[in-house]
């Protein structure tokens, strides 16, 4: 129970204690003020109600307040004690049934459901562009969450509301809420699958039996519980909410796919793989854990970046810089002018001292404002005005984006531009991006892509999520959405993917995913996405 119920509960059997004292005290006073005492629980009921919401499983100690109205109506002494007996058992049985209740205090989660949902239907921005099944997704979810309700099983719920997120394949469709993914369990290393499309083990425990089989970073794996291991990816390739995670691009969806794999099977799982001489070997493994650590673990690896603060710089040898750039916020009070200034004058300094490439780390960058997007842009760009983007016309009185009648397009409202200094003219600028390079990193990715001196390159594309969001508040947590529309010049959807989910956000350079990168990263603990841009610069020069 909450400690304010109980205060209420303990509250209320004082008062029953004293009222029934109070019965045979007031009839020798004589006095009719003292009737008022049994009004008082009543009072503090319905206070508690107005302050701390109603609450079914009190139900018992609402009524005792009400049955203690009799002694305000009535003065027998006999009749005031047995309805203050009668109270003190609705009282306490209220606690029992406060004890025993799932629901005690609960969550409509049916409700807080539908509701969300009715919202996110009326609001989301590219219900037309990705070509949401509304109907569908409802007759989908609502009996998990009805079944999360029953029980009251706040993982389940969170868990319900970030595969209902997944579906969308919107980053920008998310649920705030952190909570462990059901990922399986742990055989002692994760797969991911090379760009020759061998699938191989990777973040292999060094003390595990896989290792002493002799699994390590790099071996082919072919099969995995008694199945091909092709037709084991395929299989999780048709669940997308087996992720904890949305991919507006299928592409980077399939990069990431294999990692689901190894977390499937039960208390053994049988694997079969290449030795080092080429031949095939099978091993039982035997279960050591949760697969959810070293899933997260293993895309850590993958999706590092350079481990310094935003817009923080470092030196790649006397020609190349490289500056990190985390996320698209300055400070608390966004002083982007100043920020841009700071930029500016640092790369000025490194012209001075000789830099001629840049390397901008863009991995993971979690978005922020457009505002600091052109403070940085125009610093690279050519001299003049660009074109950022467009907002789309919103009709109130029908609380949607308008279209043109004759193309089927959204109708273009203001423009959003900026002036190009062109800063960096002299060098090559290259732009590490991957699958969680999102929202405003997805806006600076896109528009620096046509900058001739620009390349961009990852494993991955970038997110391709860049709409403005809205989001529904659902007590600590909220679901956020896209809601506010961002358009190119002839009305098209800026960025976002459609129901085809194909990369919109150039990627010049895809980093090949292969062998060398895997024992770079694994067992070199090497970044190897940034070693290979450092070679890619080297090379231009050569």
């Amino acid at each position: 129970m909450t400690y304010i119920d109980i205060g209420y509960i303990i509250l209320e059997l004082l008062s029953d204690v004293g009222l029934y004292v109070l019965a045979a005290y007031g009839e020798k006073a004589l006095n009719t003020k003292w009737r008022l005492c049994y009004a008082f629980p009543m009072f503090f009921s319905v206070l508690a109600i107005a302050l701390f919401g109603f609450e079914w499983s009190l139900f018992g100690a609402y009524a005792a307040s009400v049955l203690l109205l009799t002694g305000f109506v009535k003065e027998e002494v006999k009749l005031r004690q047995r309805s203050t007996i009668a109270a003190g058992f609705f009282v306490i049985l209220s606690v029992a049934v406060c004890l025993l209740n799932p629901r005690y205090r609960g969550t409509d989660y049916v409700k807080q459901f539908q509701e969300t949902f009715a919202q996110m239907r009326l609001h989301y921005n590219l219900s037309e562009h990705k070509k949401i099944d509304w109907d569908g997704l409802y007759q989908k979810y609502l009996p998990l969450f009805e079944e999360a309700d029953k029980k009251q099983d706040k993982r389940k719920n969170a868990l319900t509301w970030q595969a209902f997120s997944v579906e969308f394949h919107d980053g920008h469709v998310t649920y705030t809420e952190s909570v462990e993914q059901e990922a399986g369990n742990d055989y002692g290393f994760a797969l991911m699958t090379l760009d020759n499309g061998k699938t191989v083990a990777v973040n292999v425990d060094k003390n595990s039996a896989a290792f002493m089989a002799g699994i390590k970073n790099g071996t082919v794996i072919t099969g995995w519980d008694h199945v091909k291991i092709e037709e084991a990816i395929s299989a999780y390739n048709e669940k997308p909410a087996a992720w904890a995670h949305t991919f507006a691009v299928k592409e980077n969806e399939d990069f990431y796919c294999a990692l689901l794999v190894a977390g499937t099977g039960g208390e053994c799982v049988e694997v079969s793989y290449l030795d080092e001489t080429g031949k095939e070997q099978v091993v039982t493994l035997t279960r050591t854990g949760k697969y959810w650590e070293r899933f997260k673990d293993t895309v850590e690896v993958i999706d590092q970046g350079a481990e310094i603060s935003n817009l923080e710089w470092r030196t790649l040898g006397e020609r190349t810089a490289l500056m990190r750039m985390r996320f698209m916020n300055y400070d608390t009070e966004q002083n982007f002018d100043q920020m841009s200034e700071e930029v500016r004058t640092k790369l000025l300094e490194l012209k001075e001292t000789g830099v001629v490439h840049l390397v901008l780390d863009m991995r993971s960058n979690g978005g922020g404002s457009d505002e600091y997007v052109k403070a940085l842009l125009k610093l690279f760009a050519p001299e003049g005005k660009h074109v950022y983007a467009y907002d789309g016309v919103f009709d109130k009185e029908t609380m949607t984006y308008l279209k043109d009648k004759t193309t089927g397009r959204y109708l273009v409202g203001e423009q959003e531009s900026y002036q190009g200094e062109n800063l960096w003219s002299h060098g090559d600028i290259v732009i590490l991006v991957n699958a969680n390079t999102i929202s405003a990193g997805d806006h600076f990715t896109m528009l620096a892509s046509a900058f001739p001196n620009v390349t961009i390159m990852g494993f991955t594309h970038s997110s391709c999520s860049a709409q403005g969001i809205n989001g529904v508040a659902m007590g600590e947590h909220m679901l956020t959405y896209s809601a506010v529309l961002l358009l190119n010049e002839d009305g098209t959807v800026f960025i976002d993917t459609d129901e085809t989910r194909t990369a919109t956000v150039p990627l010049d350079v895809k980093i090949p995913f292969d062998e060398e990168a895997v024992v770079t990263l694994f067992d070199e603990k090497e970044d190897y996405v940034l070693q290979y841009a450092k070679d890619f610069l080297r090379k231009k020069e050569e």
